[in-house]
């Protein structure tokens, strides 16, 4: 076994004297902090030579509040009487060992498939504390009732290239799941039959069969991606919508992980796929908040400004909060609408009042913020209405904003220049349903 897999004992020793110090309130920052510096020194290639018994953790700064209880079970030496009478805590530390055992196999075989595996350093350590239990580390002794998730965790060992999807109802069997490398083979295998053969019933159990291997040995790679979409595709081809959007439910995780792959043309089918399916019920859309924002959507895609900030002014429940991120992209498009239409200008009274703002000064400021804040120069018959009697001929009179004209032709141009801004969205995605595959 290579040593590079290996985590050095002190670094084992190090997790655990970290975890042995925390409590729930600082439990999570503990293990991000200790997953980071610890992903950090093995991608510097220093996790052998780091000086783990004098390492610390900011996160582990102040008194601990562990509870005293748990430090007890935490001190006791395994070969007291106490330990031993522990027929509990003897078959948990035996489970930890076992896991620790295949995690040194799995990263064994990580190794001599190094130049397929693309996953990160962190994907191995998991998404939580059981990341580092893998590694011997005693994350859950402070809490004997923690839940073990890795414990149906498996290296697949089987080099058979077709197998059928069977729904596990136990434990998996490493002898009958399929390696990484072995998957790889799996995958030229079933591309080419479904060129030369078009089975689809064939094809899809084939690939339900790979995608519950992937999951049941946690990989999570390009290579994951790719069984993914390729099934997704065919599944497409065939119009068998239900396993397409299984696929693309796991994809949305995947993409959401990082993971390369076609993010944006599944973006595109997922869109059409809503489209379809118009998973609203009549009882749905009559709901007030509901019909809100279908209404809210009509208005966006019909251009129609004006019902658009009625709805924002008048939005139930916080549905002004979620229409706060784009209400300022839909102000500066129905300013510029208003630069062509309202020529030579418009009262800002007046786009106050349309576009939703408090009032005139907020309407300005908006204006300002957009270099929009043009207005035309008042007439010498505006500035004489507006002088107090028996002062015409003193200094010129400032114009109220209530009264000002906005100049929509000199405006045009800032709010083009402006609107560029909002040709970007961030599409994030939520996080995927359950993998059925498991």
């Amino acid at each position: 076994m290579s040593s590079q897999t290996e985590w050095p004992q002190s670094l084992k020793d190090f997790a655990n004297r970290a975890f042995a110090a925390c409590n729930d309130a600082n439990r999570k920052a503990v293990s991000d902090e200790l997953r980071a510096l610890i992903f950090d020194s093995f991608q510097n290639g220093t996790i052998h030579t780091t000086d783990w018994a004098n390492a610390s953790l900011k996160s582990l700064a102040g008194p601990s509040s562990v509870p005293k209880k748990s430090l007890k079970k935490r001190v006791a030496p395994p070969s007291t009487p106490a330990a031993l009478a522990d027929p509990d805590e003897q078959a948990r530390k035996e489970k930890r060992a076992r896991r620790f055992e295949r995690e040194q196999a799995q990263f064994q075989h990580e190794e001599n498939e190094a130049n397929l595996e693309s996953t990160s350093l962190a994907s191995r350590f998991g998404s939580s504390q059981n990341g580092f239990a893998k590694h011997g580390v005693d994350v859950d002794v402070a809490d004997p009732n923690v839940i073990d998730w890795d414990e149906h965790t498996v290296v697949g060992t089987s080099t058979k290239l077709e197998k059928s999807y069977l729904r596990l109802t136990s434990a998996p069997d490493p002898k009958t799941v399929r390696p990484l490398s072995t998957l790889v083979q799996t995958l030229e295998l079933l591309k080419k039959k479904w060129r030369t053969e078009n089975n689809y019933g064939y094809i899809c159990d084939q690939f339900k069969s790979v995608r519950q291997d992937l999951t049941v040995q946690r990989i999570k790679n390009e290579f994951t991606v790719k069984v993914y979409e390729i099934h997704a595709r065919i599944a497409l081809e065939m119009a068998d919508l239900g396993e397409y959007n299984q696929c693309q439910s796991q994809l949305r995780g995947l993409y959401a992980h990082g993971i390369r792959g076609s993010a944006m043309e599944f973006l595109a089918y997922r869109i059409l796929y809503l489209l379809h399916t118009k998973n609203r019920r009549e009882e749905h859309k009559e709901e007030v908040a509901v019909k809100h924002a279908l209404d809210v959507r009509k208005a966006l895609v019909t251009g129609n400004y004006h019902a658009f900030f009625k709805l924002y002014a008048d939005a139930p429940n916080m549905n002004a909060y979620v229409m706060d991120h784009f209400v300022e992209r839909e102000r500066i498009n129905a300013l510029l609408v208003m630069s062509k239409c309202y020529r030579p200008g418009v009262a800002l009274s007046f786009i106050a009042d349309e576009l939703a703002f408090q009032d005139v000064v907020e309407a300005d400021a908006f204006l300002a913020a957009n270099n929009a804040a043009v207005y035309i120069e008042p007439t010498p018959a505006e500035i004489a209405a507006l002088a107090p009697a028996g002062r015409k001929k003193k200094a010129r009179p400032a114009v109220p904003l209530d009264k000002r004209q906005w100049d929509a032709k000199a405006a045009m141009q800032p709010l083009a220049d402006a609107i560029v801004k909002f040709r970007k969205v961030d599409v994030s995605l939520p996080p995927p349903p359950p993998n059925p595959d498991e």
